[in-house]
């Protein structure tokens, strides 16, 4: 590569910076007439038309609010607990609250509610108003239940509050129709009016947010501060950036330069925007060496990192790379251990008690007056011989219980994979909360079956003798788990007929 080759590399570069630059100029000139033009027009509309949701809002005001206080004045109770008044404040209010968002900046919730002190005084007025007995007691709470809706100023999402709560107040506003089913002509009109009127408020005022406050109230943001916006005021525009003026852009392309060893004067600081970038291409190819980069720019003057070089990086301390430190590993917390406490068996009042069994046991001197109660018996057998008043097993797992006769009830509670067998009689079996229970009846005990009771569980089966016990398998009856409710009647004499759903087999 020659310095002639060199010198013609910079002139094209030079030539395409200055076309460049120029283009960049005419760019910004462009822009900046655009933007003094767009602040002129922002300055007109915020000194003439208002917000589209300001106007939509005062014509809700103009109609559907007008024709619901004009109901509720209809009706004397209404007028004596103040509600057409409490209306006019409620719905006035939140359109001062429009107008506000239309000329000035979200404020914090203080000074909103600061602004907002007449509707906050209404809360204990309806409150009171709701809880007076009286035959206008509905139509005092419907309201209260209306001015809730209030809150969409203060809640995240607007919309979906507006979604859930417009519907609030129908509970009392239907009962209001059934009540004013056994008035006169005159009232029946004049409730039926005040609840058409009521509805149709909320859905108007439901459809109004999802419309313009959807996702928040539309507070301007280039608006004033709310502390000094008083009724009537309107938005400050805000100032329109007027761009600075553009360099007058050059006649042609520069004349080569005459010195041939190309010895560069020292730059002006270069404008900002496009043309700051330009000028940095244009001082990169200033800088570029003549034949080891080949024209290249100072962007690309880098230099190949060898394994030689690599080597010395690794023996300098200071430029070894950070070692990664190893994340440190979550703590596992020890599950809690189980308290186990020791087996027991004692009689006390009447009762023996047999707990925390972990080897199979008998319960030996059982009279017909005592009874059993079996606690926490894991994996064992317990055999109680005899006549005994009653069993209750109370939660076992896997336990199998082994008795001969029970003169009241044999009870079995919040029990897993449990059998029990019965070896002569039992008039009563209570089943409840538990799973894979197996009751076992023996010849004598099938002969006068028990009263089965169960609630609340599953994979309970009955194990029944078969026709011929020396010979054939004994038969294995599941429990039902599942029910079919059916209602019938009419007119307010309904009853239901359950079935329970049959397990094959």
């Amino acid at each position: 590569t020659t310095w002639l080759d060199t010198y013609e590399r910079k002139n094209i570069m030079a030539d395409v910076t200055a076309r460049l630059e120029a283009v960049c100029a005419r760019l910004e000139a462009l822009a900046g007439s655009i933007a003094a033009g767009g602040g002129a027009a922002s300055s007109a509309g915020a000194a003439g038309d208002q917000p589209k949701f300001v106007e939509v809002y005062e014509e809700f005001l103009a109609e559907e609010v007008k024709a619901f206080v004009a109901a509720t004045q209809a009706i004397p109770g209404c007028v004596e607990l103040k509600i057409d008044s409490m209306a006019k404040t409620l719905y006035t209010e939140i359109g001062v609250v429009m107008k506000m968002a239309a000329a000035c900046k979200k404020p914090d919730t203080q000074t909103l509610m600061a602004k907002m002190k007449a509707v906050t005084d209404l809360f204990p007025l309806a409150e009171k108003a709701a809880f007076k007995r009286g035959d206008y007691n509905k139509h005092a709470t419907a309201f209260k239940e209306m001015l809730a809706m209030v809150n969409f100023l203060f809640v995240p999402k607007p919309r979906g509050f507006a979604e859930e709560s417009y519907t609030t107040p129908d509970t009392y506003l239907n009962q209001i129709l059934v009540k004013a089913k056994k008035m006169d002509d005159d009232s029946k009109a004049k409730n039926r009016e005040f609840v058409k009127s009521a509805k149709a408020v909320g859905i108007k005022l439901k459809d109004y947010i999802k419309e313009f406050h959807a996702a928040e109230v539309s507070w301007n943001k280039k608006g004033g501060d709310v502390k000094s916006w008083t009724p009537g005021a309107s938005a400050a525009p805000a100032p329109a950036a007027g761009a600075p003026p553009p360099p007058p852009a050059g006649p042609g392309l520069p004349p080569p330069p005459t010195n041939f060893n190309y010895d560069p004067a020292p730059k002006k600081a270069a404008p900002g925007g496009m043309a700051a970038v330009f000028a940095q291409i244009s001082a990169g190819s200033d800088q570029c060496e003549s034949a080891e980069a080949g024209g290249a720019t100072a962007a690309f003057k880098l230099k190949k990192v060898t394994k030689e070089m690599k080597k010395a990086m690794k023996k300098q301390p200071g430029l070894k790379p950070k070692e990664k430190k190893e994340k440190k590993k979550p703590k596992k917390f020890a599950a809690k251990k189980k308290v186990v406490k020791p087996p027991s068996l004692e009689f006390r009042q009447g009762t023996w008690w047999v707990e925390n069994q972990v080897e199979n046991k008998e319960v030996t001197g059982v009279e017909l007056k005592h009874n059993v109660y079996i606690y926490n018996a894991n994996r064992v057998t317990i055999t109680i011989p005899g006549k005994i008043k009653s069993i209750s097993v109370d939660k076992c797992t896997r336990a199998t219980i082994i008795f001969d006769q029970v003169i009241s009830t044999f009870e079995l509670v919040g029990c897993e994979s449990c059998k029990v067998f019965c070896r002569q009689a039992v008039p009563s079996v209570a089943i409840d909360k538990s799973k894979g229970t197996q009751l076992n009846l023996s010849e004598s005990a099938a002969e006068n079956p028990p009263d089965i009771v169960t609630s609340n569980i599953s994979e309970t089966n009955v194990v029944l003798p078969g026709a011929n016990p020396d010979k054939d398998d004994p038969i294995e009856i599941p429990l039902p788990e599942q029910y079919i409710t059916k209602i019938a009647g009419k007119n307010g004499a309904w009853n239901t007929d359950t079935t329970m759903v049959t397990h094959g087999g």
